[in-house]
């Protein structure tokens, strides 16, 4: 029996690096750990990855952050309940250059953690596989 394919929502995120340190944001509906980025518009789909990101990453974060974009370090699936679709997230490993950061409305706060000895809490995410990622890939770096 022949299968249709999945359907996902893509969104591209970074993990901003400065020194030891990463940027992670608190969402403001939920208070979930989030990494700045976001969703491909409908109208972006000949708009090279990088020039998405981009976008994203200034209305985040603010347009003075300065940043320098590295290679895709991992994915995680999220379902959107009040989308009720699944999101595929693939994350860029970012370093940080300058400006500060000036957060949207989506956001409620951030903190420059350092990753490698933060203890992640399951609570703290919207889902389950994005937690297991997020603890798997700092518990190796």
């Amino acid at each position: 029996m022949k299968r249709d394919y999945a359907i996902y929502q893509i969104s591209f995120k970074i993990l901003l690096r400065k020194g030891k340190k990463a940027l992670f944001l608190r969402t403001t509906e939920g208070n979930y750990t989030d990494l700045p980025g976001g969703r491909v518009d409908n109208v972006e789909n000949k708009v090279p990855l990088k020039e998405i990101i981009s976008r994203e990453v200034r209305e985040e974060l603010g347009s003075k952050i300065k940043y320098e974009l590295g290679e895709p370090i991992f994915q995680y699936r999220r379902y959107s309940r009040s989308r009720q679709i699944y999101i595929l997230f693939t994350v860029y490993e970012a370093k940080y250059l300058s400006g500060d950061v000036k957060l949207s409305p989506e956001h409620n706060s951030y903190e420059w953690i350092n990753p490698a000895i933060y203890k992640f809490n399951k609570k703290d995410f919207e889902g389950g596989e994005e937690y297991k990622t997020f603890k798997e890939y700092f518990k190796t770096k």
